[in-house]
């Protein structure tokens, strides 16, 4: 089991070095030339017929959400939704990980019109439902509707059989349960809704649609050189999807061509030139135009007068840019080194051969692989907005742009890379993170996807000098038709500079402080939290989580690593500029530990950094936010806290103070005496993570409100305030036996005015743990998990009688959420947080 859990990160990258022994293995009788005539024999009017078919393909993807926000019964913007639903499709197709890539996109479009993080996981798996039950469909159909006799002349009928008959299962037992189940079905406490049988209808008619506008993309390329029936294609073109989509290798590059060519291995060569025509123009040609079109309008919204009905235009382009560009440089990566391995035609060497000298067509062949290789890392660098990524960008696809024309007079080549460089220039804004390039994270992912680039490239090599004699003099050959010599030149610097790049990753891993604070830690922590916006961040100085501070020391992520997740505290803390870099550098920290990252008690603002680090957002509570600026004592909605400031002005010995640090320190003792008299008097031991406790060093940290009985101090609570004067909310409140009754209303009473007469804009009662989540019988699992502990946690914490304490005060109830890695993690991290809640044993040890 730990062998495949080790295993598990590197499955997509597995999957496809066994697609690559299958392709190489049914190729390895034809020629590199033979394959590009291949692809030359093609009619042009069958190549825009495929494009066409591309256009209409895609505009009937964005089905799939127009009938899945209907079946969630949410009404949006259809502009809004066909947007969102071709960007999204495009990113899904060539990113890969379509489950997670896909909806974080679709996300940031629909989050303003009202839709959850938990509304966007039931519209997924109602879109992939909706794919399986068409590819399920057309494949049982295809398969019973053609002749039987023809079919068993396939090689591996038994193996289309076999899988045919189990979609069969499948579909019969779904379709069973949508005409017969008219309730939802119950998984112990969860309660599925299905959809209608109209509704069912509705997708297969859409999915069957849209799969077999997909299929004729390819058939239509394979029609040139086959005589293959439609209906025996089509079952393989869904098997080959179906493989590839679940492959997690991005595009299903390499897996979905190995099953073509597995299952029409007498056509391999033509094949193979089809399926290079359909990479292109289902999935580069689109994805390049929803990038042009994402540019465009990044150019657009910069006019000083923009209606309001692109407003969510603008809020999408500066977040998806960077995503679309990163996956562009990888492709503009892939382009120089397929060039760069393969022979240069013989035209192109007779235009050279007349005009250039050979050591420059040396020199631009070698700077064309590096380039390459160069603009597959520094992929990364733009997916994370390092400012030195731009014009590391220009510069590396300028040279790319030369070498494709100094090579081998490449057109082609270099006007697509033109038209890349052409879209980047103009989106220097959208690169604003002060980093350098050698400090850029990598996740283990990232680095599978550039080895599977490298390494098909180079096999590709490989595969068109099969012929040639390798011997020691054709590495110091230089001639103008020298392409196997160069090609083993490049290599050799290809795999260098990997190496190089892999080494310096290894050894150059940046020192960061990922301990608990120290003494110097604390005094830094001081000055940040009290510039930040939000006060969450005076949890810091507890010291019993632990820090990944950034680079320059003013932006970290508080954490707690458990056995098995690493539990972060709020949202990262800090620069705005280097939070997503954090969250990816803790990230991948967890991953080499084995664990999983989980973000609590997290704002709606930042959801979009979670969904683009794979987690999935659950609701965990609400935070109870008072406008200072209209609270008062005024109206019948305030009568009960009114008669409290009544019942303690007769009584003329209590008074309200804000002690400053100095006389803090000087209080100390009697501030601790009357901690531990609550805490004996509640039966309880102190609270941890997300809740304060008594320490010395965190009481003095902060300025105290205390009340005084006879100038004796009765009650108090350590004051969390920010500069910014957007927030402020106490964090500890205690009070001794001799107090009089309703005290800390009578404090909370007394600080919010005293908040407002200084100019604060809110204050924040905290958050109530697990408070209102959905009751619905439809409600997901979560929620439902969440209102038990809700319910019946008072053992833990009094989750209920804050919740109801707290709307004495009116406040204005924000979400909060926890980002978790998927659905089935949900229980075991709610117990893990909970325990850290209710005091574990690094909070007891902090204490002593």
């Amino acid at each position: 089991m730990k062998v495949f859990q080790k295993l598990l990160p590197y499955i997509g990258l597995i999957v496809f070095l066994l697609a690559a022994f299958l392709i190489f293995h049914q190729i390895k009788h034809y020629k590199y030339s033979d394959i590009l005539a291949s692809v030359h024999e093609i009619p042009v009017h069958i190549l825009f017929l495929g494009f066409f078919l591309t256009v209409l393909n895609y505009l009937t993807l964005s089905g799939y959400d127009f009938l899945a926000l209907k079946f969630l019964d949410k009404k949006l913007p259809a502009a809004k939704v066909m947007i969102a639903s071709l960007i999204g499709f495009t990113v899904s197709n060539n990113a890969g990980h379509a489950i997670i890539s896909g909806p974080s996109v679709r996300y940031r479009f629909y989050k303003d019109e009202g839709v959850s993080g938990s509304d966007m996981v039931k519209l997924t798996v109602f879109m992939s439902i909706t794919y399986l039950l068409s590819m399920t469909t057309l494949a049982v159909t295809a398969f019973f509707t053609f002749p039987q006799t023809q079919l068993q002349q396939f090689s591996k009928f038994s193996l289309i059989s076999t899988i045919v008959y189990s979609a069969l299962v499948f579909l019969l037992a779904y379709w069973i349960m949508i005409l017969f189940l008219k309730k939802p079905l119950t998984f112990g406490p969860t309660l599925v809704k299905l959809p209608s049988p109209k509704i069912t209808l509705l997708q297969t008619l859409l999915g069957v649609t849209e799969i077999g506008l997909a299929s004729l993309v390819l058939y239509v390329f394979l029609r040139c050189h086959t005589d293959i029936s439609f209906i025996s294609f089509l079952l393989i073109f869904l098997i080959a999807q179906f493989i590839s989509l679940y492959s997690q290798v991005p595009g299903g590059l390499g897996v979905f061509e190995s099953i073509f060519l597995l299952f029409l291995s007498e056509h391999s060569q033509n094949i193979l030139a089809s399926l290079i025509l359909y990479r292109i123009t289902y999935y580069f040609i689109p994805f390049l135009l929803s990038s042009i079109f994402m540019v465009t309008y990044s150019l657009y919204e910069k006019r000083e007068i923009l209606s309001e009905k692109t407003e969510f235009l603008r809020n999408l382009s500066s977040q998806n840019i960077p995503v679309l560009f990163s996956i562009l440089l990888m492709i503009a990566g892939a382009i120089l080194l397929f060039s760069g391995v393969t022979p240069t035609s013989h035209s192109s060497i007779s235009m050279i051969k007349n005009n250039l000298p050979v050591f420059l067509i040396e020199f631009s062949h070698l700077a064309g692989s590096i380039s390459g290789v160069l603009l597959l890392f520094l992929a990364r660098a733009v997916r994370l907005r390092v400012n030195a990524a731009y014009t590391a960008s220009i510069v590396l696809l300028l040279v790319g742009i030369i070498a494709s024309l100094l090579k081998g007079f490449d057109w082609q080549e270099a006007l697509v890379l033109s038209v890349m460089l052409l879209l980047i220039i103009p989106t220097k804004s959208y690169f604003y993170r002060e980093s350098t390039l050698m400090n850029t994270p990598f996740t283990r992912a990232w680095f599978c996807f550039i080895f599977i680039i490298i390494f098909t490239a180079l096999w590709i090599g490989v595969f068109s000098y099969k012929h040639i004699n390798y011997q020691d003099e054709l590495w110091w050959k230089f001639t103008y038709k020298g392409d196997a010599s160069r090609f083993l030149r490049s290599t050799f610097a290809i795999i260098c500079l990997m190496c190089f790049m892999s080494v310096w990753r290894l050894f150059r891993s940046p020192k960061v402080n990922s301990d608990l604070p120290t003494e110097e830690d604390l005094k830094k922590l001081s000055d940040v939290v009290t510039n930040y916006k939000y006060t969450q961040s005076y949890l810091s100085l507890l010291g019993d989580k632990q820090l990944l501070w950034s680079t320059d020391k003013i932006s970290f992520i508080m954490y707690r690593p458990e056995s098995k997740y690493w539990i972060v505290m709020g949202d990262p803390v800090g620069s705005e500029a280097e939070r997503e870099k954090l969250v990816w550098q803790l990230s991948e920290m967890a991953d080499k530990k084995g664990c999983r990252l989980v973000f609590y008690q997290v704002s709606k603002e930042n959801l979009s950094l979670y969904l683009d680090a794979g987690l999935i957002p659950v609701k965990i509570g609400e935070e109870a936010l008072v406008d200072l600026t209209k609270f008062g004592l005024e109206g019948s909605a305030r009568s009960g806290l009114r008669q409290t400031v009544n019942k303690f002005k007769k009584l003329e010995n209590i008074t309200f103070e804000i002690l400053e640090k100095e006389e803090v320190a000087k209080n100390v003792s009697a501030i601790k005496e009357i901690s531990n008299e609550w805490l004996a008097d509640k039966k309880g031991g102190e609270k941890g993570f997300s809740l304060g406790f008594f320490k010395e060093s965190y009481i003095k940290a902060c300025r105290l409100a205390v009340v005084k009985q006879d100038e004796k101090i009765v009650a108090f609570a350590n004051l969390w305030e920010n500069n910014t004067k957007y927030e402020l909310t106490i964090d500890l409140m205690r009070y001794s036996k001799d107090a009089p009754g309703a005290i800390m209303e009578w404090l909370f009473i007394q600080l919010m005015l005293w908040g407002k007469q200084e100019g604060y804009n809110y204050f924040s009662l905290g958050m109530a743990p697990l408070a209102g989540l959905e009751k619905h019988i439809h409600a997901p699992l979560w929620h439902k998990i969440g209102n038990f502990i809700f319910e019946h946690g008072d053992e833990f914490y009094n989750f209920e009688g804050l919740r109801q304490y707290k709307d004495k005060f009116d406040p204005v109830w924000q979400p909060k959420y926890m980002a978790v890695p998927d659905g089935f993690s949900i229980p075991p991290v709610l117990l893990t947080v909970t325990r850290l809640i209710s005091g574990g044993k690094l909070s007891k040890l902090i204490l002593k």
